[in-house]
């Protein structure tokens, strides 16, 4: 660290040079750009010095953050910029010079004012003809810029179909937030809106007043956009380490203490979008049930009765201002689903993350044998949360403790936990809850950019469940799932059932604050640190825990995972932690090789045979289609087409569901004594929901009235008995 003060005194003794940009760097944007770059050379598990870094595409990263659908610069533009600055782009970041970030940045800020005129007069051509063909790109992100200033005017005019045709038929306000009856819902999800002059006349007035508002939404200031340059040089180590300016790393805090109500969900712009990421088990959003991940919040109202503010094109910062507030007080919604169909407008109150669903819940299941049932656990697991640095809240290792002894009164022969939806949370519960099946033993190593390695063990004895145990999950099951997961994994200890690999997030970040360098600075660095490992040495990232019995659910085939970041950090491996093989001898349920061949061939066959599979495969073909198409069509008539049957298809897979949810397996409800205590104190509406929360993973084609049934979490049941037949050869014992 000596040497990062000595850097930072130079910083700010440093006479910069005169600038012609709209910016200039300032004593603390110096000091933050040279300590950035500093701790990232020193402290990154890889050891890059910044000479090392690919000035070339770093610029390109900058621009694409500028730019990210590549609708205002030129390939030309890109091209200069980085003949101008790569060779020496290396030596401004080292003496905190930004000239060249807000140089880039004026020239995006007169294409900004430039683009909007073009849209808005483009937008009063009524001879735009909706019926022509042509299509556009879905994901600008992964072609090049437009070659001249002719390319984008036709790149806008195609954007500007694109957006209409969003509009006419993704705007359904029919379903006003105050009607939320079924037959309200069944009506609108049954009809493709019509085409009207009126209509196409409101939604030529909508969208000049969005793109009249872009402009003003891309006027930054300087410290955002030293907050854009420095996170595209973080990015260019890996995509978990962060540069937050003061602001932001205020907002950071504010999210973590809670301190202010939100909808309860991890927002990232995308293009212009405010997206939906991931949303938080009990929160509002998670509560309604009607958001999907990577829907898009096209605008946000402060209630239900006036009209929502259009967000499109709003810095994220901006953005969540609007959505974050007072517990208690209303917000309303426009939704745009990611795969097509009617936006959703619904109205929440915002509200912190209720504790009740967070914790772990339970139910054990009847599964029907040879005339017989074996009564089979399910424990669902949303997060690995803990106890805050007051004391407070609620131990899962303790609490999945609770609910075995509960599932072991009810005979349960088998145990599936269900880990599809959760993103992780805190180590040492990771640990806590793998200690819980194996008597002690290694659960995971990390190691650090010198090379270190350390070793966290299980080392209490005790073990609460010694029978067959299912992990069922999918790549969203991440970080201390997969940490969790491994170590069962390697332990011989569970089956892992799912999609064929979880999330593949091998790493560890953390955050330095800035002012432990100089007291003057309130900003903060976060930066990946540390990798962690398997017991077998393997590593869980891009690879994730791989699955012994593959059951996809849709988000198997659906861009989520690590590898599908930009610039993960690669896969290696280290010495395993494991000894030699007690070969299971302490076990009531030992796996072997062959164990599980036997099981995966019974699923297999399950799959080939059932209809629900056949459904099931329906489904990943459809996402599959929507996910991996590059191009979306601008003819009205063939959007209409497409739209209508898209309706077709989702009512006969709800059908089916529907049907095969007749049949669903009986089940008890098993809740832990906190969460009795506390639904005895309720009075909100909401609770009952919250406490039922366990449901598969919910999926891109469902809306909230999709029938229950899970094809997933069904087919775990039948594996969990055929593995308890193996054990006990003899029929299910009637209940």
């Amino acid at each position: 660290m000596r040497h990062l003060n000595i850097l930072i005194l130079s910083l700010c003794c440093a006479v910069l040079p005169g600038q012609d940009a709209l910016f200039t760097t300032d004593k603390t944007m110096a000091m933050e750009t040279g300590a950035t770059a500093a701790l990232l050379e020193r402290l990154h598990i890889s050891k890059k010095p910044l000479s090392s870094i690919d000035m070339d595409a770093l610029i390109v990263s900058y621009c694409e953050a500028l730019d990210p659908a590549k609708i205002y610069f030129t390939q030309a533009e890109v091209d200069g910029y980085r003949q101008r600055y790569a060779s020496s782009l290396d030596m401004y970041i080292q003496r905190g010079n930004l000239t060249p970030a807000f140089e880039i940045f004026a020239a995006f800020s007169r294409h900004a004012k430039e683009r909007t005129a073009f849209a808005v007069a483009t937008l009063k051509d009524t001879k735009l003809d909706l019926n022509a063909p042509g299509s556009f790109p879905v994901d600008r992100r992964k072609l090049p810029w437009p070659a001249d200033d002719a390319a984008v005017d036709n790149l806008w005019q195609r954007r500007i179909r694109l957006d209409l045709l969003g509009e006419l038929f993704g705007e359904d306000r029919t379903s006003a937030a105050t009607d939320t009856s079924a037959p309200a819902r069944q009506k609108n999800r049954e009809t493709v809106p019509e085409v009207t002059a009126t209509r196409l006349a409101e939604a030529r007035a909508r969208l000049t007043k969005r793109y009249s508002k872009i402009e003003g939404y891309l006027k930054l200031e300087a410290y955002e956009v030293e907050e854009i340059f420095l996170n595209s040089l973080t990015r260019q180590y890996d995509p978990h380490s962060t540069f937050f300016t003061k602001q932001s790393l205020e907002e950071f805090e504010i999210q973590m203490r809670n301190s202010l109500c939100g909808i309860g969900a991890t927002l990232q712009d995308d293009e212009g979008y405010c997206t939906i990421k991931e949303i938080m088990p009990g929160g509002p959003l998670a509560l309604d049930g009607r958001a999907k991940t990577d829907d898009r919040i096209i605008a946000v109202g402060q209630n239900q009765k006036d009209e929502p503010e259009d967000i499109v094109g709003m810095r994220l910062n901006k953005a969540i201002s609007r959505i974050r507030g007072k517990q208690g007080t209303e917000i309303r919604l426009i939704l745009e689903p990611h795969n097509g169909g009617p936006r959703k407008d619904i109205v929440l109150k915002r509200d912190q993350i209720k504790l009740v669903g967070q914790l772990a819940s339970a139910r054990c299941f009847d599964v029907p044998v040879d005339g017989g049932t074996i009564p089979v656990g399910v424990i669902d697991l949303p997060a690995f949360y803990g106890l805050d640095e007051k004391g407070q809240g609620s131990s899962p290792t303790k609490d999945i403790e609770e609910l075995i002894t509960k599932l072991r009164a009810l005979k349960m022969r088998a145990l599936i936990i269900d880990l599809r939806r959760n993103g992780g949370g805190l180590l040492n519960e990771a640990i806590g809850i793998s200690g819980l099946f194996i008597p002690e033993g290694p659960v995971v190593q990390v190691r650090d950019s010198a090379g270190q390695s350390t070793s966290y063990n299980d080392e209490d004895p005790k073990i609460a469940w010694d029978g067959p145990l299912i992990l069922l999950t999918s790549k969203l099951s991440a970080s201390a799932s997969e940490i969790f997961a491994g170590a069962m994994r390697d332990n011989h200890r569970a089956l892992i059932v799912g999609d064929s690999t979880t999330h593949g997030k091998g790493s560890v970040q953390n955050i330095i604050e800035l002012s432990r360098l100089a007291p003057d600075l309130k900003s903060a660095v976060k930066v990946t640190i540390q990798k962690w490992y398997a017991p077998s040495g393997s590593s869980i990232q891009l690879k994730g825990v791989p699955a012994d019995i593959t059951v996809p659910s849709l988000f198997s085939v659906m861009p989520v995972a690590e590898s599908d970041l930009e610039r993960p950090l690669p896969w290696d491996s280290v010495e395993p932690m494991l000894g030699k093989a007690d070969e299971g001898s302490w076990l009531k349920a030992p796996l072997s090789a062959g164990l599980i061949k036997r099981l995966n061939d019974s699923s297999h066959r399950r799959q080939v045979e059932l209809p629900e599979f056949s459904t099931l495969s329906h489904m990943l073909s459809w996402t599959s289609t929507k996910v991996n198409r590059t191009e979306v069509p601008l003819s009205l008539d063939t959007r209409r087409n497409e739209r209508i049957e898209d309706l077709a298809f989702r009512e006969s897979v709800r059908k089916e569901l529907e049907k095969y949810g007749k049949s669903e397996l009986a089940s008890k409800e098993v809740k832990l004594d906190a969460a009795i205590a506390q639904a005895k104190k309720q009075t909100d509406p909401n609770w009952e929901k919250a406490s039922k929360h366990m449901s598969r993973l919910r999926g891109p084609l469902e809306d909230e009235e999709w029938p229950e049934y899970d094809i997933q979490l069904t087919e775990a049941l039948h594996i969990a008995c055929d593995w308890s037949m193996e054990l006990n050869k003899a029929p299910g014992v009637k209940r």
